[in-house]
């Protein structure tokens, strides 16, 4: 992290994010001392521990960058992804020590690892050869990120989905609409593990949509109730219904009107 020329300055540092990206805490050339946090939250339902891996570098996934230590934040209270609270603090000294500190809001867990400026920290000409591929990769980079998180955005939205599907009350869902989204969310859970590999940014958003767009039209179906769903609108010259292989629900709605543009 640290130029060890000039104890006064550092690259940048930050911890492994799921699908390994890179989260940087501490900006490069930050004066020492320093001290910075975030929030940060868990990856699965029911997560009891986590591990935080830290690096430093400049490029945007963490395999890019240098590897300086890796410590186990446990006993976190199981809850659904997404709900714990963990705070993350990055501490350096003015002799450029470097302290990262992870503790769970709820529990007051705490974990932590110290990394000197001996434990397989970059050189000066380290850093300046970092500097360079990361300018001579900064658009590749960017791409690759953006991919990621559109990933890992559809992976927390399936996971929502799946668990509000199962807190609907039985007797407000029809059956056949339980197990289209059920099925829904078995193929696209499938694809995530086993064809979404050289899937990009433009695929994990159309996947999301067609996720959203079934949850919303059953959700509307609840909400408007049974009567309104079963009335027959006369579809239009050169529009077809969902059976049909277009896009009206049988009460008339499009259901690309139920999907929210991404901000």
């Amino acid at each position: 992290v640290v130029d060890p020329r000039d104890n006064s300055k550092l690259a940048w540092a930050g911890i492994e994010m799921a699908g390994g990206m890179m989260q940087t805490l501490i900006e490069r050339n930050t004066t020492l001392p320093t001290n910075k946090s975030q929030d940060f939250t868990t990856y699965e339902d029911h997560q009891t521990f986590v591990d935080i891996k830290v690096y430093e570098g400049e490029r945007g996934m963490v395999k890019d960058n240098n590897y300086l230590g890796k410590f186990t934040l446990k006993d976190i209270p199981k809850a659904l992804r997404g709900i714990p609270k963990i705070k993350v603090t990055f501490n350096i000294d003015s002799n450029g020590i470097l302290e990262v500190t992870a503790e769970d809001q709820q529990s007051k867990q705490k974990s932590e690892i110290q990394i000197t400026n001996e434990k397989g920290r970059l050189s000066q000409v380290d850093i300046e050869r970092m500097l360079a591929e990361a300018e001579q990769y900064k658009g590749e980079d960017a791409i690759g990120r953006g991919d990621m998180i559109a990933k890992e955005e559809l992976k927390t939205f399936a996971s929502r989905t799946r668990k509000a599907l199962e807190d609907i009350d039985a007797s407000k869902i029809r059956e056949r609409d339980r197990e289209l989204l059920e099925r829904k969310l078995t193929e696209l859970g499938e694809w995530l593990e086993k064809g979404a590999f050289k899937a990009g940014k433009e695929e994990f958003e159309a996947k999301q949509k067609e996720l959203e767009a079934a949850m919303a039209a059953i959700m509307m179906r609840i909400n408007q109730g049974p009567d309104f769903w079963e009335q027959q609108i006369a579809v239009h010259e050169g529009e077809k219904t969902i059976a049909q292989g277009g896009f009206l629900l049988e009460c008339g709605i499009d259901i690309r009107d139920l999907i929210e543009e991404p901000q």
